[in-house]
């Protein structure tokens, strides 16, 4: 029974290092992230969007953090850009501390355009590339 026990604890252990070590909680300047998760620009309801206003990308945050969709989150659909699966985005600076980020779109019609992005929704649906300088 102890085998049995310490065995699971080691385990537990073991997967609990190995799984923070691959999360990346830190955004930096310069980084690379692409997008992972399925997105179609053309799809309303199943596309990740950008926001060409932080303070929608902030309303939008709070209204998840505190689940008041009426009061928080009013943003108008003309004020979103959307993207397609692969789309690349470089972070610039973060606001709001450090909840949402000013990017660079590097891919589309819309590319070389600063937009938001709110920072769990790039840890959710991006996968970190590398820096600027790396490329």
């Amino acid at each position: 029974m102890n085998i049995k026990l310490s065995f699971l604890i080691c385990f537990l252990v073991a997967s609990d290092f190995i799984y923070a070590k691959n999360t990346i909680d830190d955004v930096e300047i310069g980084q690379i992230w692409s997008l992972e998760t399925r997105s179609n620009k053309l799809s309303v309801g199943n596309s990740k969007v950008l926001y060409f206003f932080s303070n929608d990308a902030y309303n939008t945050y709070q209204a998840r953090r505190f689940s008041d969709w009426d009061q928080f989150s009013v943003i108008d659909a003309k004020n979103l850009v959307r993207l397609n699966t692969g789309d690349k985005i470089e972070i610039l600076k973060s606001k709001h501390h450090e909840k949402i980020f000013e990017v660079k779109l590097l891919d589309g019609f819309e590319k070389n355009r600063i937009y938001f992005t709110i920072k769990e929704d790039l840890l959710n649906d991006f996968k970190l590339m590398g820096q600027k300088n790396e490329q």
